[in-house]
């Protein structure tokens, strides 16, 4: 088996018939899918290095592992790092290596050791608890931690099952909140999914969004015309695949609530949501909540993903905990080792408290 790299957007493009068939009839996320990360680098990957490696075996593709390198500076010191592709705006990350899982991963980080860019870290987050290559990772990183809660709800196989899930508080909620919809509004759930329709959505979903953000003095995901325009590539090719969600709650004809998320493998993911905080007390978020739930029942969707972030709302559902993983590793020799240091103590989020301990470091290298 050998590893190939992968350096350029055009030979990104070139692995799509490669890359679905390793996720077919496979047990992946919809972010590991190569519609997913090569519309993201084509938008967000200016200022890093493609770092996509390939591992065939007689010349067929047999593992990917979709990393990108950048250049940090910390202290001073420049500091290279390597990360998934798609960090930070994916919520889940993932070697895709469905088999020969062992060989792949040593060789991947055997050829990463041996690159001519001057990387420090490798910093792989994001990793689902169920990822399979959790067990190689916890052998070879000293640094292997939860990061983030990503609760979802097991969805049964009907919507009385579903309320019946619920407490007789939540259920009467529901009803009464949908009884006040009804009585004071014509209702509407507009579907905004299919390729026709997915542009108007998706323009709905970035005004009311930025709108709740705005009620709450924060600017919101879609400010950033870079993320604008990646969504809106993002929806049009899943709306082709039919794995684009986009339903719109209209009360007499206004746009009221609107959520964005994905369907694959039997799962859908809840990305992002935004609605009117003008009707905010006719719950319409929560109300269009159920409306999806009812429908994705119907569509024998087997589970709702509220992805990363532990938010009140989402425990209001009864949803089920599960956590990513981090994993941290350093490059082989005492300067690699020094700048993983610095990256993991003053530009991970976490600081040095003083001097003396920067200086303790020091003495013992």
């Amino acid at each position: 088996m050998q590893i190939r790299v992968v350096s350029s957007l055009d030979g990104l493009v070139g692995l799509k018939s490669a890359w679905g068939n390793l996720l077919k009839g496979r047990d992946y996320t919809i972010f590991s899918t190569w519609e997913w990360l090569s519309t993201w680098w084509k938008h967000c990957g200016n200022d890093k290095k493609l770092l996509l490696l390939l591992a065939e075996d007689n010349g067929v593709v047999a593992g990917i592992a979709p990393l990108m390198y950048s250049v940090h500076r910390s202290l001073g010191l420049s500091s290279g790092k390597i990360e998934f592709v798609g960090a930070p705006d994916s919520d889940y990350s993932d070697f895709i290596v469905p088999e020969k899982r062992e060989e792949c991963l040593s060789l991947f980080f055997e050829y990463l050791n041996l690159l001519p860019e001057k990387w420090n870290s490798v910093d792989l987050a994001d990793i689902p608890q169920n990822a399979k290559c959790l067990p190689f990772l916890t052998r070879i990183s000293k640094n292997l931690r939860l990061i983030n809660d990503c609760p979802y709800l097991p969805l049964p196989g009907s919507y009385d099952a579903f309320l019946k899930m619920l407490s007789l508080k939540k259920r009467k909620y529901v009803k009464n909140g949908m009884k006040r919809l009804e009585q004071n509004f014509d209702v509407e759930i507009v579907d905004c999914s299919q390729p026709q329709h997915f542009s108007e959505g998706m323009e709905i979903l970035f005004e009311l969004h930025q709108k709740k953000w705005a009620s709450a003095g924060c600017s919101g995901a879609f400010s950033d015309p870079k993320i604008r325009n990646f969504h809106l590539d993002i929806a049009e090719s899943f709306s082709k695949e039919k794995w684009l969600s986009l339903l719109v709650l209209r009360l007499s004809g206004k746009p009221v609530a609107a959520e964005y998320g994905f369907k694959y493998n039997s799962r859908y993911y809840a990305y992002l949501a935004g609605y009117d905080p003008d009707y905010s007390k006719f719950s319409v978020g929560n109300m269009l909540f159920i409306y999806i739930i009812n429908s994705l029942i119907q569509q024998r969707i087997v589970q709702y993903d509220f992805l990363r972030g532990s938010e009140q709302y989402k425990s209001y559902w009864n949803a089920i905990s599960r956590w990513n993983y981090q994993a941290l590793l350093s490059r082989k020799g005492a300067f690699g080792g020094f700048q993983y240091w610095l990256y993991k103590n003053w530009g991970n989020g976490s600081r040095v408290k003083d001097v003396k301990s920067l200086m303790h470091f020091l003495t013992l290298r």
